[in-house]
């Protein structure tokens, strides 16, 4: 997600109340977290409209399942007989759809209110949470699951293959949904199995410190997570370590499950390689049972995520044999360090990374598929201004693990002030940062330039960084090796 919003709209519904979903209309329809909830309630047969200020592919995709989607925020697009109006914390109390919901008495209802309504009809409920990885672990639950025939639902803040595809009803008992902790929306959802990735600093318009996030992981599993459940937890993480002692603490606690590169945890990574375009490690669990993980995916922290992925499928009755050769046909969700192109022989991948530390994963993921022969060059997008402020030294020492950066702006028009000091930092950690170029299409430009066969270019930031692609494409044809 894009930098959090701080709560500013009181839900007439909390997650766990009752909601009709017959007429839903949700506000902001193509946000990552919103569109997949909206595709389940229109696959589920309810009657859905939605608004947004731009007209996407995935949009489009939900179009032809029979939602209404509006262009641009007005009164008039709320139905009259809507049943509950959706809304994200990205979305003010002064926005028009709002006022007319109030205004015509229909329920202004949280995301997580609907998305906890709709995992209520399955009998197997799986909450994917953590500061990195939800969205890939989320994904390998959902692919894994319908490849072994289960039938599964799920909403994946990120698509799985094509536009609009992170959200689906499946026929199955299982559904899987990326819960988000940056607003605390994650508090009060119903969970039989909870799976925390890790836990680190994250959201600052919402948190004070890390110690913070971990009570919250915490009060969250303890109002929501079934009695019996089983809480599968990461902990190579401070955060996740701390949480998982707690909870086996606990008196009554939940179940618990580990995992991670520890030699501690009850699972653990070992024999792992990061080389070229895939990853594989092995697998040792309980009774030291071992299972290879090969992927297509690249970088050490997408071994992690099918580590996850692998025993919950396990805690869920499922056979980890099968479960690891469906991974291996896994191309990733979209956007998470994945390809996009190759053009003038230079390799370009998108990353959604927004946070020092998955900047700096998915720059290690960067080195091992240029290897030796090839450099590494970042065009960053920031994903807002207080994050810039709190994370800026670390995003420059992150970043200076590239031979290149070169910094951009977004929609959010930040300060070139602020990119500059960014670029600064990332100097003083001891990486390159010769341009900042606030239009993201010139950036690209520069990107190019700067490229040459071998090199891998890696597009980064939660914004629309991605939609640089194409211009890039294009100027890698035509300047690729001239850069000096």
């Amino acid at each position: 997600m894009a930098e959090t919003a701080v709560p500013t709209i009181t839900p007439d519904l909390s997650a766990g109340g009752p909601v009709d979903l017959s007429r839903v209309h949700f506000i902001g329809v193509g946000g990552t977290g919103m569109l997949p909830v909206a595709r389940v309630c229109a696959e589920r047969g309810f009657t859905v409209s939605g608004s947004d200020v731009r007209v996407t592919e995935a949009l489009k995709a939900l179009a032809r399942l029979n939602v209404r989607v509006h262009t641009g925020h007005a009164a008039e697009h709320v139905p009259a007989d809507a049943t509950a109006v959706v809304f994200t914390h990205a979305i003010g109390p002064d926005n028009p759809e709002i006022r007319a919901a109030r205004a015509l008495g229909v329920p202004v209802v949280h995301r997580s209110t609907v998305l906890n309504a709709l995992m209520a009809a399955q009998p197997k409920k799986v909450a994917v949470m953590g500061t990195h990885g939800k969205s890939s672990t989320a994904g390998m639950l959902a692919f894994a699951l319908a490849r072994l025939g289960q039938e599964p639902s799920y909403a994946v803040g990120a698509d799985l293959d094509v536009p609009g595809s992170g959200g689906h009803a499946g026929q199955g008992s299982f559904f899987v949904a990326e819960v988000d902790e940056s607003d605390r929306s994650h508090v009060g959802m119903n969970m039989d199995v909870a799976v925390i990735t890790n836990i680190g600093y994250d959201h600052p318009e919402v948190y004070d410190d890390e110690e913070q996030v971990v009570d919250v992981f915490e009060s969250g599993l303890a109002l929501g997570l079934r009695e019996g459940g089983t809480a599968v937890v990461g902990i190579d993480s401070s955060g996740g370590l701390g949480l998982a002692s707690r909870l086996t603490a606990a008196e009554n606690g939940p179940g618990v499950v580990t995992f991670g590169f520890s030699t501690s945890a009850d699972w653990r990574l070992t024999e792992v390689s990061t080389k070229g375009r895939g990853s594989s490690a092995v697998l040792v669990g309980p009774g030291g049972a071992e299972y290879a993980l090969d992927l297509r995916t690249v970088g050490g922290h997408q071994l992690l995520n099918a580590a996850a992925a692998v025993i919950t499928l396990h805690v869920l009755g499922q056979d980890c044999g099968q479960a690891v050769e469906q991974l291996r046909y896994f191309d990733g969700v979209v956007r998470r360090m994945t390809p996009a192109f190759e053009a003038g022989g230079v390799r370009v991948y998108d990353s959604y990374a927004h946070h020092p530390d998955e900047v700096r994963a998915d720059l290690a993921a960067a080195r091992s598929v240029a290897r030796e022969q090839g450099r590494v060059i970042t065009v960053f997008q920031p994903s807002g201004p207080t994050r810039l402020t709190v994370f800026g030294r670390r995003f420059g020492e992150a970043l200076a693990d590239s031979d290149e950066v070169v910094v951009t702006g977004s929609a959010q028009r930040f300060a070139v002030a602020g990119l500059e000091t960014l670029s600064t930092c990332i100097d003083a950690a001891g990486g390159t940062c010769r341009h900042v170029e606030p239009d993201r299409a010139e950036a690209a430009v520069l990107a190019a330039s700067l490229a040459r066969p071998g090199d891998v270019v890696v597009l980064m930031g939660p914004g629309d960084i991605a939609e640089a692609g194409q211009v890039l494409r294009s100027a890698l044809g035509d300047t690729v090796g001239t850069a000096v």
